[in-house]
């Protein structure tokens, strides 16, 4: 009965004591987690690194799938909202404010990047009722072709006609570029590796694009198209409308054997 009893005991010792083991192990492990919550964590992908409230936000919101690598430290920015400086870090996806006059967890919030883009992007807003807003940005060859077709998509011919090259050879008629577009209904721009060459105070780019345009049947078409386009270099010629650039030629080949954009877009353009 004794050496029973005895056994009993040497068990239950063993059983308590892996139980304490447990618990400081867990009660280490809670600890590391809650010091790791206000401490940093070195991002090697980006060489920056997230600390305290900015690294909380970014464990609860997604993390790297929903936000992204942090692509900064932190900085303090002044908000072109409200014009008030803020302690500020960037990410691959987001931009963390922090916020200490609020209470948490509204302590940290996410700039307002929507509002940012679309001000400088879409200067005259958005349609009340739908359709494509109004963008127009003629200083880079890509957001070029993206306003021509944004002038096309709006139906506004007029505007994009205006973007030729004045005197540029094998430009159609106004009527003649408006029948073009007759049976299409949108327009979807891909761009490729753009080359830029000067040349006697002049600048020229080649645009491979690739348009994937649905008309009014319903029907999709892929066209590979190049675009050369011309301007002025800055300094040269006092109208400011010289550095703005305009279309000098441009050639569109339909594609019918399904090739991938990015073959397409391969393809050489130039003069």
């Amino acid at each position: 009965m004794f050496q029973i009893n005895h056994v009993k005991q040497m068990v239950l010792s063993v059983l308590l004591g892996a139980i304490v083991v447990a618990v400081s192990v867990l009660s280490g492990v809670l600890l590391t987690h809650a010091q790791g919550s206000v401490d940093c964590r070195t991002f090697p992908a980006t060489g920056h690194k997230v600390c305290g409230k900015f690294l909380t936000y970014w464990d609860s919101h997604g993390g790297l799938a929903q936000q992204g690598f942090p692509i900064s430290e932190t900085f303090t920015e002044n908000s072109p909202l409200d014009g008030k400086p803020y302690t500020v870090q960037y990410f691959e996806r987001a931009v963390f404010e922090l916020h200490p006059e609020n209470q948490p967890p509204y302590d940290v919030l996410l700039s307002q990047l929507g509002t940012f883009v679309a001000k400088q992007k879409y200067t005259q807003g958005f349609p009340a009722t739908g359709g494509v807003p109004y963008y127009e940005d003629r200083l880079d060859p890509a957001t070029f072709i993206e306003s021509f077709y944004n002038a096309i998509n709006r139906k506004e011919y007029d505007r994009a006609y205006s973007y030729f090259q004045p005197g540029a050879a094998d430009v159609p008629t106004y009527t003649d570029f408006v029948a073009g577009y007759a049976d299409t209904a949108s327009v979807m721009i891909y761009t490729g590796k753009i080359d830029v060459n000067a040349g006697a105070g002049n600048l020229y780019a080649n645009v491979p694009t690739v348009l994937v345009a649905t008309h009014t049947d319903g029907s999709v078409h892929t066209y590979a198209a190049c675009y050369i386009l011309h301007r002025t270099n800055a300094g040269i010629d006092p109208d400011p409308g010289a550095v703005l650039w305009k279309l000098l030629k441009g050639t569109a080949t339909e594609d019918t054997a399904n090739t991938p954009v990015a073959t397409l877009l391969a393809e050489p353009c130039g003069p």
